[in-house]
C-alpha cells in the first residue's frame, strides 16, 4: 500500500541527497549527516540492525508506533528542509544559478516582477493579504492530511503524505543539484507603507529564523501548494476550490513580497502538478498502491 511506498521513497530520497557528500566541499559535520542518512533509510526499509529498534517501539507503544509509521514524513520536513544548504553548499561550494534564472526571467517577462510589482502596487491591503496567502503555506500542508487522518480516511491520508513527499523531494533535489538563493538574498525587501504591515513583518522574520540558501528554483511553497489542490479534488472535493485560491494567493504573495522569482514560481506550479499526476504510477511501482 501507501505506507510502504512512502518507506521506499524516503529510502531512495535519503541516498539519492547523500550523493551530495560525495563531493570535495563537503563541510566537517558530514559523517554525521550520511550517518543520519543512511540510519533514515535503514529504518524505512526496516533493515538489520534498524529493524530491531522499529521492532521494539511497535511492541511498547503499538498505536503511538502506527500513527508515526504513517506520519513521520510530514513530521520531518523542517528537518530535511534544514539540510539543503549544507548538502548544496558540499556539492557547489557556494554557487548559484541566479544569474541563469535573472536571464530567464529578463526574458520571459520583460524584467524583474519580484523587484517591480510591489514597487508599482505598493498597497498595504494588497501587501497584507498576499503576504497572509504565502503564510498560508503552513496549513496547505499539513491541514488536508489531517483532516483525512481525523476523517478515519487513513489509506486515503497515505497516498497524501506519498504525494505530497514525492514533490517535496523533486524540488528538494533542485535544491540540492541545482541551488538557486532567490531575490530576497540578493535584493532588498520591498519598503515603504507596506513594510509596516504586520503580517508582512512577521513573514520575513519567519524566513530569516528558518530559511535555506540554496532553495529557491522551482518554488517548493508554490508546487507544493498546487499539488495539495490538486489532491483535493480527489480527495477532498469540497476543500478544493478554497485550496485552489490559497495556492492562487500564495504564488502571488511569492512574487509580490520578494521572496522568490516569478520563474521559481512558474516552474514549481508546473513541476507540482506534473508529479501529482504520476504519484499513482509511482506509488503502485513502489508498494502496489490502489489507483487514484
Amino acid at each position: 500500500g501507501a505506507g510502504k511506498a512512502m518507506d521506499r521513497l524516503f529510502a531512495l530520497y535519503m541516498l539519492v541527497s547523500a550523493v551530495a557528500l560525495v563531493f570535495p566541499h563537503r563541510g566537517p559535520a558530514w559523517p554525521l549527516i550520511l550517518a543520519a542518512h543512511i540510519a533514515a533509510a535503514g529504518l524505512a526499509l526496516g533493515v538489520p540492525p534498524f529493524s530491531a529498534f522499529s521492532r521494539a517501539v511497535r511492541e511498547r507503544m503499538p498505536r503511538v508506533a502506527a500513527l508515526i509509521a504513517d506520519a513521520y514524513p510530514l513530521l520531518l520536513i523542517p528537518v530535511l528542509y534544514a539540510e539543503l544548504a549544507p548538502l548544496n553548499l558540499a556539492v557547489w561550494d557556494g554557487y548559484y544559478f541566479d544569474p541563469l534564472i535573472l536571464d530567464i526571467e529578463e526574458t520571459i517577462f520583460g524584467g524583474q516582477p519580484s523587484r517591480e510589482w510591489a514597487a508599482a502596487a505598493p498597497f498595504l491591503a494588497l501587501s497584507e493579504m498576499l503576504h497572509g496567502a504565502y503564510l498560508s503555506y503552513y496549513f496547505i500542508i499539513y491541514g488536508p492530511p489531517l483532516a483525512l487522518l481525523l476523517m478515519g480516511r487513513r489509506e486515503d491520508f497515505r497516498f497524501n503524505v506519498f504525494a505530497v513527499m514525492l514533490v517535496f523531494f523533486a524540488h528538494y533535489l533542485f535544491f540540492i543539484y541545482f541551488p538557486v538563493q532567490g531575490p530576497r538574498y540578493l535584493f532588498p525587501a520591498p519598503g515603504g507603507a507596506i513594510a509596516d504591515g504586520l503580517l508582512y513583518q512577521f513573514t520575513h522574520r519567519l524566513l530569516e529564523a528558518g530559511s535555506s540558501q540554496g532553495a529557491a528554483f522551482p518554488s517548493s511553497h508554490v508546487g507544493v501548494a498546487f499539488a495539495q489542490a490538486a489532491l483535493a479534488w480527489r480527495l477532498l472535493p469540497k476543500a478544493a476550490p478554497w485550496l485552489a485560491i490559497l495556492a492562487t494567493g500564495l504564488a502571488a504573495g511569492a512574487i509580490y513580497g520578494g521572496f522568490h522569482y516569478a520563474t521559481d514560481a512558474v516552474a514549481g506550479l508546473i513541476l507540482g502538478l506534473l508529479v501529482v499526476a504520476v504519484a499513482p504510477t509511482v506509488c503502485r511501482i513502489l508498494g502496489a498502491c490502489p489507483s487514484k
